[in-house]
């Protein structure tokens, strides 16, 4: 399984639980800094030590995404998009709907054109700043 790795700067955890609305993913899995040995990360404040050191979640049965609040400079740009093939297009709906909050809709959710036009397809970039397509096949 390819699962993309997120970098954040200190909303990682606040990203995966709009994941987890928007895909009706299970709990993600976050572990922060001061889950670790203090010898591994040594000299953090109580605010970074909360910070989430890694964290996985599962957008759909076989696919994910998994991330952290970096600790490096973190640059975000946009040669990568998160493709998501949602089971029906009332998911892709909802998903869309949720991660379009506070970010911004690049192509709206619609039918796809021939000769691809088997169902509906969109892309955004959420308020973390990271690209997404998300797709269902009609019926």
């Amino acid at each position: 399984m390819v699962m993309p790795y997120l970098n954040f700067t200190g909303e990682c955890e606040a990203a995966f639980r709009l994941y987890q609305r928007a895909f009706d993913g299970g709990e993600p899995v976050l572990a922060r800094y001061g889950d670790a040995p203090e010898s591994a990360y040594p000299g953090m404040d109580e605010a970074q030590k909360n910070r989430i050191m890694h964290g996985q979640i599962m957008l759909t049965e076989t696919g994910g995404v998994s991330g952290a609040d970096a600790i490096w400079p973190v640059e975000k740009g946009s040669a990568i998009h998160i493709h998501v093939v949602c089971a029906s297009v009332e998911k892709a709906q909802k998903a869309f709907g949720i991660l379009a909050e506070g970010g911004i809709v690049v192509e709206k959710l619609q039918p796809n054109p021939p000769p691809h036009d088997n169902g509906v397809s969109g892309m955004l970039k959420d308020k973390y700043g990271f690209n997404w397509v998300l797709s269902a096949r009609l019926g």
